[in-house]
């Protein structure tokens, strides 16, 4: 199945299953002019994490950032939430959807934004970002994406902090999609995210734009934050399995599109989850800091 295709709506067509819907919009239409920035999170049983996500969006100001919900059909809390913060979204809507690809594709279709954001439950934007998105896409060169650090965080303390490197996409996951922002007009022309891919479809976006000669922008700025659990990646073979896939369909004469490099990057995780094992944590970190293609600073 190609990239979904994103056809502009202000509003979802009804479901089987819907559990309710609402926002702004459904009283004030398209609401005025376009907004700078869309951000769109997609949700499925996170009420326990969901305000703070979503009070880092509305911390900005309502004319310039639009904010819309797409819940997958919650049974905790989070339609009470949805419903508690109703006249301070753009949009919401509960209902059963066929993964984190759809939803995503659902909630881009809904953006008037001039920008959008994606932002997973449980993950916060820092204050910046919105002065990071204005200054890199309404300069005389504006972005197609913008690249931020991301900020893995442990029991409110920094764990880790990214590296930003897009042009090493090719090669590997070199950015963080929670911190970054794409133009809308680059979903409009490109697609947005393949369902084909169900644990890489952000890096399989990512490269696909980057193949296609979309400008991206970095910047140094901490950008998002993720509560870091503690807990191994459970399917991680799988995903570099399906990263591997992205390489060869966009990529297809690259080195880094060969077998050997899947076996490479599979030998390189598993060297890690051993010496984590054993113990030498600061074995590991000397590694991510100094000498890993993407690096990353802090314990995590």
């Amino acid at each position: 199945m190609p990239a979904a295709v994103i056809t502009p709506i202000l509003r979802l067509p009804p479901v089987p299953g819907r559990q309710g819907e609402g926002g702004r919009r459904l009283e004030d239409g398209a609401g005025g002019p376009e907004p700078l920035l869309s951000v769109v999170t997609v949700v499925l049983n996170g009420a326990g994490a969901l305000a703070r996500t979503m009070e880092s969006v509305l911390c900005w100001p309502r004319e310039r950032v639009e904010y819309i919900l797409v819940d997958g059909g919650s049974t905790d809390a989070t339609l009470a939430l949805l419903r508690k913060y109703d006249r301070r979204l753009t949009y919401w809507v509960s209902e059963p959807d066929q993964g984190i690809s759809h939803a995503f594709n659902k909630g881009i279709s809904l953006c008037r934004g001039r920008v959008v954001g994606l932002l997973n439950c449980g993950d916060w934007y820092e204050k910046c970002a919105l002065a990071e998105v204005e200054r890199a896409f309404t300069g005389p060169e504006p972005a197609g994406v913008l690249c931020g650090t991301m900020q893995y965080r442990r029991a409110g303390s920094r764990a880790t902090l990214t590296d930003v490197r897009p042009e090493l996409l090719t090669r590997e996951m070199s950015v963080a999609h929670p911190a970054c922002f794409v133009a809308r007009e680059v979903y409009l022309r490109h697609g947005a995210f393949d369902p084909d891919y169900r644990l890489a479809m952000d890096y399989e976006l990512m490269l696909r734009l980057s193949t296609a000669g979309v400008r991206f922008v970095k910047t140094g700025a901490v950008l998002a934050n993720m509560e870091h659990d503690g807990v191994s990646e459970v399917h991680w073979r799988a995903a570099l399995e399906e990263t591997h896939r992205a390489r060869q369909a966009h990529t297809p004469d690259s080195p880094w599109a060969r077998p050997g490099h899947l076996r490479h990057l599979i030998l390189r995780k598993r060297i890690r989850f051993f010496l984590q094992r054993i113990g030498l944590h600061g074995l590991v970190r000397l590694y991510r800091e100094r000498l890993a293609p993407v690096r990353k600073i802090g314990d995590g």
